[in-house]
């Protein structure tokens, strides 16, 4: 009953409105637009806040992603002279002929090899030529090994090659052309005068090597390292090795030409000097937060079966890059060795020195240095700076 006295109530509602004249499709038009109007202002406020809250994310501030710099560590290793063969005087007994044929290319660098492995590039100073020519010139000495002794070095992890040295021309201009070629079959580098050389470790660093014989104390040879070292920066170098051939054999100490021939080549650009000749060792020095190198003495010596000295060293320097710029920050390490595995004669495998002897070695580092240079080796072999005394 109810429900049908309204729906009556609305009936009548209607009859009265028709009576008043009022047409009932006008009545039916108010609510609808009413109803339109609120949907549009609640659309309207909702579009409203959701626009606020879309502009409050898109003004929030986005953070920087922090770009890590790129760090690159490269080792280089030097020693000193490498005569792989004989004079001219040496018969077979003994020499490092019969040493090779009777132990193969292996035996020589076996007790270092893993040294030498583990840098990323290794330089020697090959004191002799590597030919079966018999061009010789007339000397006292005269050096020579046969072709197939690369496989020493090659064998060895043995990068580069100094050829600037009073042995270059010991069979002539064929006894050295043989010597290149033989170089370049085997993929190892070289430098000698206008000639220089780059090697690209796994890394991307490009290593550039210079070597000339200063010896004679001219110009001209050292205009060879330093138009070298500009060459080499110009073909894109990132680390340059200067090797430099010079001092007084058997003395322990630089002289004058090579300490400022030595500083000369420093401010020319060099990263490191590495020196060769004297055949035993002299000190290091320190200069413009460069590492010299004045002499690292005999290495695998074939040219002498019984020398006097057999005390030597390795050379190792790792370099750090920053976004491909050099780093100041000096790493570098001596190796305390012998040329031969026993003290009774040579017998051309180079050998890492141990206890007693590898501090007696470091000792004499150190007081060979000490007189110019305020660098010194602590009792691992790292090289360190020293205090003056008061």
């Amino acid at each position: 009953m109810k429900r049908k006295r309204i729906m009556a109530g609305i009936l009548g509602f209607s009859l009265v409105l028709a009576g008043c004249g009022i047409n009932s499709a006008q009545t039916d038009v108010t609510p609808k637009d009413t109803t339109e109007q609120l949907t549009k202002a609640e659309t309207s406020e909702e579009t409203e806040n959701f626009t606020t809250q879309t502009t409050e994310i898109q003004t929030e501030p986005e953070t920087e992603t922090q770009v890590e710099p790129v760090v690159q560590k490269v080792t280089i290793t030097a020693v000193g002279d490498c005569t792989l063969g004989v004079t001219q005087t040496h018969g077979y007994a003994g020499s490092f002929h019969e040493y090779y044929d009777k132990y193969g290319e292996d035996y020589f660098f076996k007790d270092v090899r893993s040294i030498f492995e583990q840098d990323d590039f290794t330089l020697v100073n090959l004191e002799c030529v590597l030919s079966n020519s018999n061009d010789r010139i007339e000397k006292t000495w005269n050096l020579k090994g046969k072709p197939e002794y690369v496989g020493i070095l090659t064998g060895s992890s043995v990068e580069g090659c100094s050829l600037g040295n009073n042995h270059t021309y010991d069979y002539s201009e064929s006894g050295l052309q043989d010597t290149i070629n033989v170089l370049n079959d085997a993929d190892i580098i070289y430098g000698l005068n206008e000639h220089t050389a780059t090697y690209t470790t796994d890394s991307g660093i490009v290593i550039g090597i210079v070597s000339a014989n200063l010896l004679a104390a001219d110009e001209k040879h050292a205009n060879y390292i330093r138009d070298g070292m500009k060459a080499l920066r110009d073909e894109g170098a990132d680390l340059v090795i200067a090797s430099c051939h010079w001092g007084i054999e058997g003395d322990h100490y630089p002289n004058s030409y090579q300490q400022q021939m030595a500083h000369q080549v420093i401010d020319w650009g060099a990263d490191v000097l590495i020196g060769s000749h004297p055949h035993v060792l002299q000190g290091v020095e320190l200069y413009n937060g460069k590492v010299i190198c004045y002499s690292l003495g005999n290495f695998c010596f074939g040219g002498n079966r019984n020398p006097k000295v057999k005390d030597t060293a390795i050379y190792q320097q790792t370099f750090t890059f920053v976004d491909g710029v050099l780093q100041k920050d000096i790493s570098a390490d001596i190796i305390p060795c012998t040329i031969s595995s026993t003290t009774a004669r040579n017998d051309f495998q180079p050998t890492v020195a141990e206890g007693e002897r590898k501090q007696a070695i470091l000792d004499d580092m150190n007081d060979y240095s000490k007189p110019y240079s305020q660098a010194g080796f602590d009792s691992s072999g790292k090289l360190m700076v020293l205090e003056e005394e008061e």
